[in-house]
């Protein structure tokens, strides 16, 4: 049975999509079976794969308004074992169509609890609001893996976003366990980062630190990760470093 892993933090620009797209093409590459969700309205996690939105019969906006076509929805990318269920610009409409009804936060559960057992990890990239939206997929997730950019303003919203954690389980889904923070588009020479980064040493699990790098940017130009375009890179080798942690948490 596949693990669902929750990639999410209230604040944007952070690095989620980054963070999810690597984390899923280094699991391949450690031999297990992948479904990336695309679960916010502005498809980053679709685009950075190559892939416009717009040419979707299927989108995960089909699979929130009927659990039951989720299979109709999923498509392999051109990564082996790497499969995608895309997001769609009207994802922007679900939210208050969400509201009326009464399953409202595990309409997400009941479609990937469908196919779950077709694979070994299920990533979700969630957009930076405490939607519905977003709330189903902490619902739905065994783990959470919460990426904080080192930046004060970053800093701040990471110790909200744990104590809004705290709450969905309490509320919501009991058996939601935080895998830990990943420190994302750190600059060494900045003190300002570095303040931030022991901060959150300090007062979280930190599995690891991604640098800011033109490595990454130029993986998304050609629709891959970049711990497929750019293997021999540091940064490449610290996402893998990473899953490795996440697959020894997961699995033990």
């Amino acid at each position: 049975m596949g693990k669902i892993i929750c990639i999410a933090n209230q604040k944007g620009g952070v690095g989620k999509t980054t963070l999810t797209a690597n984390i899923g093409a280094a699991l391949t590459l450690e031999g297990k079976t992948v479904l990336l969700v695309d679960l916010d309205a502005q498809c980053s996690l679709t685009m950075s794969f190559g892939y416009d939105p717009n040419n979707f019969d299927n989108s995960i906006v089909t699979v929130l308004d009927n659990p039951s076509k989720v299979g109709q929805a999923i498509f392999e990318t051109d990564v082996e074992n790497l499969s995608i269920l895309p997001a769609s610009t009207m994802l922007i409409t679900v939210d208050s169509n969400l509201i009326s009804k009464r399953d409202r936060y595990e309409r997400l559960k009941k479609a990937l609890d469908k196919v779950k057992p077709l694979f070994d990890y299920i990533l979700i990239d969630c957009s930076p609001a405490l939607s519905t939206i977003t709330i189903n997929a902490l619902v739905v997730a065994d783990y959470i893996l919460t990426p904080a950019e080192t930046k004060i303003a970053s800093h701040f919203s990471l110790d909200a976003f744990v104590s809004t954690i705290e709450t969905m389980k309490a509320v919501r889904n009991p058996n939601l366990q935080s895998l830990g923070v990943v420190a994302t588009m750190y600059n060494c020479q900045a003190n300002e980062d570095k303040e931030v980064l022991a901060s959150i040493q300090t007062n979280n699990v930190l599995l690891g630190v991604i640098k800011r790098t033109t490595a990454v940017s130029s993986a998304v130009k050609k629709g891959l990760p970049c711990v497929l375009v750019n293997r021999r890179t540091v940064v490449a080798q610290e996402f893998r470093t990473i899953t490795n942690k996440i697959i020894e948490k997961v699995e033990g």
